[in-house]
């Protein structure tokens, strides 16, 4: 699917696992979102969660703008 494509990130996006995925519409979807909520939201603990942002962090994928609390996420 062409919504899939991230940003420019085009060879990433291939290297995202399905959960990923979704973390990452979750993070489109609203900006806000807590690790927990995804969590839920994904039926896996807060760790996997954090576990997956930081593999799209270090693919640049997405990105943390401001505190752990009152920050966004943005998706390149």
């Amino acid at each position: 699917m062409e919504d899939d494509v991230i940003g420019d990130k085009r060879e990433n996006v291939t290297d995202v696992t399905d959960r990923q995925r979704a973390i990452i519409n979750l993070m489109k979807d609203n900006a806000t979102v807590s690790t927990i909520q995804m969590a839920e939201k994904l039926g896996v603990t807060k760790r996997t969660i954090l576990r997956d942002i930081e593999a799209l962090k270090a693919k640049q994928i997405i990105t943390r703008i401001g505190s752990e609390k009152t920050g966004h996420w943005e998706v390149k």
